[in-house]
């Protein structure tokens, strides 16, 4: 998930050397000319540090790019947005970032959400809702109210009866076995899985064990309509919004999509975990 960080910087840091070379400078004349360490130009157009607003304005002028500099200063604010930490998203409480979520899913129409080792968030009962952000919270070290916040998960859960809201859910046949809670709370989860995938707008599709599709991701991510891809790291919330990288993930979720079992397959392997929970 990094390596998307990595890469922004990286592209970043490639135009602005182009902007140098096209003007003609090495990287110690640029270095002289800004008062800068020859290391710190070296740094930015490699990627190991990414600069600052001020230093995107003094590199155009230094390179006599003016005109460079509205796209150069774009990137740089996407790069910026990139990460969300947890540490000030908390500061509210996970209560606050359940409402904040509230916000964002308003504006979005079509959900497309793949998750390798969990439940989605949207289709979580409250007893497994509960073991899920109990553990966020020893994670973080952070003292929640846990019974509000599951209550507000669960009010957010209403949107999947919208007409005008479209979901596409992809989850791998692990997290049906990955116990969160006790076994009771997990064959509740399970039941509830199955009801939410008889709704007509509503898509719940199962990758098998056995029947690994084309490829299948390492980490869960949700794509927001054609807009943004948001992931959920240990330590931050990364969100995409360059188009190719919407487009990469979108693929993605197609060719994971390939292997997955819908509508009664998904419900055969559903009730396959609920036997083997029970037993």
């Amino acid at each position: 998930m990094t390596h998307s960080i990595e890469r922004a910087r990286r592209g970043l840091g490639q135009r602005l050397r182009k902007l140098r070379g096209s003007a003609g400078l090495t990287g110690n004349q640029l270095a002289n000319q800004l008062g800068w360490s020859q290391s710190k130009v070296s740094k930015i157009e490699t990627g190991r540090q990414a600069p600052s607003p001020e230093d995107v304005a003094a590199w155009v002028r230094a390179c006599g790019a003016p005109e460079a500099h509205t796209d150069l200063l774009a990137r740089l604010r996407n790069l910026e947005s990139m990460w969300v930490e947890w540490k000030e998203q908390l500061g509210g409480g996970l209560g606050g970032i359940q409402s904040r979520i509230v916000t964002e899913e308003e504006r979005v129409s079509q959900f497309r959400a793949y998750e390798s080792m969990i439940i989605p968030g949207l289709l979580q009962t409250p007893g497994y809702a509960a073991a899920v952000l109990e553990m966020v919270s020893r994670r973080n070290g952070t003292a929640i109210g846990l019974a509000e916040t599951v209550e507000q998960r669960i009010r957010r859960q209403e949107i999947l009866y919208r007409r005008d809201k479209r979901f596409h859910f992809l989850i791998a046949e692990a997290a049906l076995h990955h116990r969160r809670g006790d076994r009771d709370t997990m064959i509740e989860q399970i039941d509830r899985l199955i009801s939410v995938s008889g709704l007509s707008n509503v898509s719940v599709g199962i990758i098998p064990f056995d029947a690994p599709p084309p490829y299948l991701p390492l980490h869960g991510f949700w794509v927001q309509d054609e807009d943004a891809v948001i992931i959920e790291t240990a330590s931050a919330e990364l969100t995409l919004t360059h188009r190719s990288e919407i487009e990469q993930y979108l693929h993605v979720f197609e060719m994971a999509s390939a292997g997955a079992r819908f509508n009664d397959g998904a419900r055969e392997l559903l009730h396959r975990a609920t036997r083997v929970m029970s037993s």
